[in-house]
């Protein structure tokens, strides 16, 4: 039942819905981030399968919407849209097996650096929301949460896997950075930051090494 209930949690933050598990204990809701990067690597499959069953003019386009929308209501429109539009530029210039690989890898990275924010960094003064547990996570949920991107992004990418991961970790790291010199801390904001950058990041990146994830 424990690992249900943190599944569970763990697929309403992957969709930007903290607010559905903000009444459970702190220490329920750090558990779930665990399994974040995990409900992000299935958020991304069924959104890997509707794109490939779009019409051809519109395979790239349907997944950049979907992945936008995926993130919960947004904090920054312009920021949202400027992501999607990078996104769905990437993905148009990628065949459809590699378009695939950068749907289901890219929410999963993007998942994976919250954790990432979570376990090394502070909570601002005004965090709500997924927020809260900056700073909270444990090695536990660092480790899991770390094994389950990294060792997928490996499998499926090889070494090139591990040149994407380390990308979007110093991204991460980059935004922290702003974020504490702005507020003192990691908020709402800089979190959805994180997953939005870090997944058009990854998409961004796929594309340019995608003769190397399938045949054109």
């Amino acid at each position: 039942m424990a690992l249900a209930r943190e599944l569970g949690g763990a697929v309403a933050l992957a969709l930007g819905r903290a607010d559905v598990v903000a009444g459970r204990p702190v220490a329920e809701r750090v558990e779930e981030l665990a399994w974040l990067p995990a409900a992000g690597l299935v958020l991304g499959g069924i959104v890997g399968l509707v794109d490939s069953a779009s019409p051809p003019p519109l395979a790239g386009l349907v997944g950049a919407f979907l992945l936008a929308a995926a993130h919960g209501p947004p904090r920054r429109w312009l920021l949202r849209a400027g992501a999607a539009i990078v996104s769905a530029a990437a993905l148009l210039s990628l065949t459809p097996a590699a378009r695939m690989l950068a749907l289901v890898l890219a929410p999963m990275l993007a998942r994976w650096a919250v954790v990432v924010q979570c376990y090394g960094g502070r909570a601002a003064p005004n965090a709500a929301g997924i927020a809260t547990l900056a700073g909270r996570a444990r090695f536990r949920e660092f480790a899991i949460a770390s094994v389950t991107a990294l060792a997928t992004t490996l499998v499926l990418l090889d070494a090139v896997g591990l040149a994407v991961a380390v990308a979007c970790a110093l991204a991460t790291l980059a935004i922290r950075v702003l974020a504490y010199r702005r507020a003192a801390g990691l908020g709402d904001d800089a979190l959805e930051a994180t997953a939005t950058l870090v997944e058009a990041l990854a998409i961004l990146l796929l594309s340019s090494i995608g003769s190397i994830l399938g045949p054109r």
